[in-house]
């Protein structure tokens, strides 16, 4: 496997992340970030059930990030080494998504992209891909074949992912390039648990890497609802197998989900299409937003009371500034400071 894959979904997946809390100093002013996620779309083409997007419950006006929009918040936060392009949306549904890596790399910031890559597209896609400098490419495809794979990724087509992974492998080719580093990322569920091994042989055929995952049952977003049960979830999506279980959803189900801090009101910045700021991955509500990049510097944002308060749940030092009303008050993903025996 790839050394830079292996980084890359350290910061992606929530279970790696959490590891690398021991290693973050949670401070009260913490630096800029210098890595970000931005969703250059709140849209996407398929329909997986458990994403706030794909079942319809994502309370956000629908909406694409403008050429003009990316170039401000790039001028607007210094020292960026990395962006991530996905959260709510297919990254490759808005046009400008090349002008947009293009940019950024004249700015030396690395670029990786999340995709389902369900996508009719001509050649020119795939030559566009290779040309524009995109580092590492995350392709999600939950199976080994069509029946396993259409379980989650409701409305993909497997076969047509499979072709357009050869498509873009044939461009890498005719370019010479080694970029992007691609990997085939399976989710494991109950109903692809047994094809593990045929899809790395698959990925190992195609060139690319192959990430086996554990999967989340959205019990994590704070400001979405489910209409069935968190052991509803468990029982119907889980694999049989532990090895691919979350440690939260082994034995009695239990509040908060890790117990740490949440580290990414500390060191990372999740931008909406229309500029705004959520203060974590796992939020999607416009009611939780915590800044604009188009109205307000980074500095005022990342220092405002908003995030100052939030992050007073998770420091061990007394806190001056007002209270606020913030989602993060009401999340239990992450284990807050104690304060007289109770949670803050």
């Amino acid at each position: 496997m790839f050394d830079k894959i292996k980084k890359l979904l350290k910061k992606i997946l929530p279970g790696k992340l959490i590891k690398l809390i021991k290693k973050t100093k949670l401070s009260a002013n913490p630096p800029i970030p210098s890595r970000i996620f931005i969703d250059p779309v709140n849209i996407c083409n398929l329909h997986c059930p458990l994403c706030p997007t794909g079942s319809n419950k994502l309370n956000y006006d629908k909406s694409m990030m403008s050429l003009d929009t990316f170039r401000v918040i790039i001028k607007n936060i210094p020292g960026l080494k990395d962006i991530y392009f996905f959260n709510w949306g297919e990254p490759f549904l808005n046009p400008d998504i090349f002008k947009f890596i293009r940019y950024a790399k004249e700015q030396n910031i690395n670029i990786h992209i999340h995709s389902n890559f369900s996508l009719d597209k001509d050649s020119d896609f795939f030559i566009n891909i290779v040309e524009s400098g995109l580092d590492d490419l995350m392709l999600s495809i939950d199976g080994g074949s069509r029946e396993s794979y259409s379980k989650y990724r409701v409305g993909g087509d497997f076969d047509l992912v499979i072709s357009n992974i050869k498509r873009l492998t044939g461009a890498k080719k005719q370019l010479k390039s080694s970029k992007p580093i691609v990997t085939w990322k399976f989710i494991v569920n109950r109903f692809n648990e047994g094809e593990i091994k045929q899809a790395k042989k698959m990925a190992h055929d195609l060139n690319i890497g192959f990430q086996a995952c554990t999967m989340g049952l959205s019990d994590d977003l704070p400001d979405v609802e489910f209409d069935d049960a968190i052991e509803q979830r468990k029982e119907y999506w889980l694999p049989k197998s532990h090895k691919y279980f979350r440690d939260f959803y082994v034995g009695e189900y239990k509040r908060p989900l890790y117990n740490e801090p949440c580290e990414q009101l500390f060191n990372t910045l999740f931008i909406n299409p229309d500029g705004k700021i959520f203060p974590c991955c796992w939020v999607s509500d416009k009611s939780n937003v915590f800044g604009d990049l188009l109205k307000d510097s980074i500095y005022k944002i990342w220092n405002n009371n908003k995030y100052a308060y939030s992050r007073s749940l998770f420091l061990h030092k007394k806190y001056h500034g007002p209270k606020e009303q913030v989602i993060c008050s009401m999340c239990d993903n992450f284990k807050k400071k104690q304060i007289c025996g109770e949670r803050r």
